[in-house]
């Protein structure tokens, strides 16, 4: 039996961490009532930490410039990455990477709470899953 998690208002539905593979890009997904939403995490060099945002069909892709210190950089807030129906799915992460490897190790949390739980507010820039 998993232990139930929660935040405030806000229930965990998956969290951990893990290390990208020689490199390659970090996929997590988490479900939804069945509905899968997709986390693609790109780290990427660069002089300048920056992060760039690309939407994907179900989640986001998280292109990450710059994050190359072992001290960590991430979400400063959980980022809303989904609603369904009444609820709000969002996403918090830190990513640390340790001496010369090419490799980056993410903590993450995937949330749910209610829209009336957080105080959301519709904008135009919401989208269902």
């Amino acid at each position: 039996m998993h232990p139930m998690l929660s935040s405030g208002p806000a229930q965990v539905i998956g969290t951990g961490t893990a290390t990208t593979f020689f490199g390659h890009p970090l996929v997590l997904t988490a479900h939804v009532e069945g509905n899968p939403i997709e986390v693609r995490l790109r780290f990427l060099p660069s002089e300048t930490v920056t992060v760039e945002t690309l939407e994907l069909a179900h989640g986001y892709q998280f292109d990450c410039h710059g994050f190359t210190d072992d001290v960590g950089r991430g979400s400063a807030q959980p980022v809303l990455i989904g609603t369904f129906g009444d609820e709000l799915i969002f996403f918090h992460f830190r990513a640390m990477r340790y001496g010369a490897s090419i490799d980056t190790t993410v903590h993450y949390t995937f949330y749910r709470a209610t829209k009336a739980d957080v105080g959301w507010q519709p904008t135009t820039e919401s989208s269902d899953v």
